[in-house]
C-alpha cells in the first residue's frame, strides 16, 4: 500500500509570478489544424519528463521556461493523459509532491490540468480529502472543465483508488502512441 501523504491546504493562495506567466503568454496554444500538432504534444510530454526528473533530484522547478512549456502544454488532452500516466509505484509521493507543487504556482486559467491530476493521484493513495480539495481547485479554474467533472463524479460513485493504476496502466501505452507513434510502457529515454 503507498503511503499517504500529510494532507495540506490546497486553497492556499497562489503565488503571483509575472515573470512565469510572460514566458507563458510567450508559448503558442496548438492549433490542431496544423501540421505540427504531434511536435508540440511531444514538445510537452518530453517537457514534462524534463520537469519531473528536475523536481525528483532538487524538490523544485526552476527552469521556468520549462514549467510555462508544460503548464501551457497540459492544455492539451494528450498531453495531459500522458502525465497522468508517468505516475506509478516507484515515484507517486515524489509526482504527488510535483503537481500539489505546480498548482500552487499555476496562475488563473492554468490550474486545472495539474489539478485535476493532482487529484487523482491524491484519490489513488487513498487521500479523499485531497482528491476532493483539488477537484474544488480545478472546478475554481475551470468550472466546465471535462476532467475535473469526471473526476468528481468518480470519487462520489467511490471507485475502488487501485482502478486508476489499472487504467493508467492500460492507457498509457496507447498515449504514447499517439504521441510518439510508438507502443510504449513508459516514457521515452
Amino acid at each position: 500500500m503507498t503511503t499517504q501523504p500529510n494532507t495540506q491546504e490546497i486553497s492556499i493562495p497562489s503565488f503571483k509570478d509575472p515573470e512565469l506567466r510572460k514566458l507563458m503568454k510567450s508559448i503558442p496554444a496548438i492549433d490542431y489544424r496544423s501540421d505540427n500538432v504531434k511536435f508540440l504534444q511531444q514538445e510537452g510530454a518530453l517537457a514534462l519528463d524534463a520537469l519531473a526528473g528536475e523536481f525528483a533530484e532538487k524538490g523544485i522547478v526552476k527552469d521556468k521556461e520549462r514549467l510555462a512549456l508544460v503548464l501551457v502544454r497540459l492544455a492539451d488532452v494528450q498531453v495531459r493523459d500522458y502525465a497522468m500516466g508517468i505516475t506509478n509505484d516507484e515515484n507517486i509521493q515524489t509526482l504527488w509532491s510535483m503537481w500539489r507543487w505546480m498548482v500552487t504556482r499555476a496562475p488563473h486559467h492554468y490550474t486545472a490540468p495539474a489539478a485535476t491530476i493532482l487529484a487523482a493521484i491524491s484519490y489513488e493513495m487513498g487521500d479523499g480529502e485531497m482528491a476532493l480539495q483539488a477537484i474544488e481547485r480545478a472546478m475554481e479554474d475551470d468550472s466546465k472543465y471535462p476532467l475535473a467533472r469526471l473526476l468528481n463524479r468518480v470519487f462520489a460513485a467511490g471507485w475502488p483508488p487501485s482502478s486508476f493504476a489499472s487504467m493508467r496502466a492500460e492507457l498509457h501505452p496507447k498515449v504514447c502512441a499517439l504521441i510518439f507513434g510508438e507502443e510504449s510502457e513508459s516514457s521515452p529515454s
